[in-house]
């Protein structure tokens, strides 16, 4: 089971998943757009994201942090 955040610096909504994450006792992987992985090369991999967080469940995207807490507010474990 793989779960990442890809975040960017001061984000809080970035904040906001990762404490969601973690309150749910779920491990992840943060990658750090700028610092692990070019803006640009984001872009190219996810074309129909254009905001952070985008957060991956399994394989599965969430997006960000309303449809991640929407996910575990409706019974998602």
């Amino acid at each position: 089971m793989t779960n990442i955040v890809y975040s960017k610096p001061q984000c809080p909504y970035c904040d906001k998943a990762k404490h969601l994450l973690t309150l749910k006792g779920y491990q992840y992987t943060e990658v750090v757009l700028g610092k692990d992985m070019l803006r640009e090369d984001f872009m190219e991999q996810f074309p129909e994201q254009r905001t952070v967080p985008l957060i991956i469940m399994n394989g599965v995207k969430y997006g960000g942090f309303d449809r991640l807490k929407e996910y575990f507010d409706n019974g998602g474990e």
